[in-house]
């Protein structure tokens, strides 16, 4: 069961990999973004139910701990 951790998941690339990662049940995909909330209901509206999102600037490292 491999496991993947995307950051800038919300859109474009990071967004791809999050829905293509999520084809497979088996993998557990984490998805790092700014805004939580809307990319909640993007991922509602495509379907996808089984990402884990965390909200947080990658660049501030205090916001990455947890």
């Amino acid at each position: 069961m491999p496991s993947y951790l995307v950051t800038g998941a919300s859109r474009g690339l990071g967004y791809e990999f999050i829905r293509q990662f999520s084809h497979d049940s088996a993998n557990t995909v984490i998805g790092v973004v700014r805004d939580k909330t809307a990319t909640e209901k993007k991922l509602r509206e495509d379907r996808i139910n089984n990402v884990i999102l965390f909200e947080a600037d990658i660049a501030d490292l205090d916001a990455l701990k947890v």
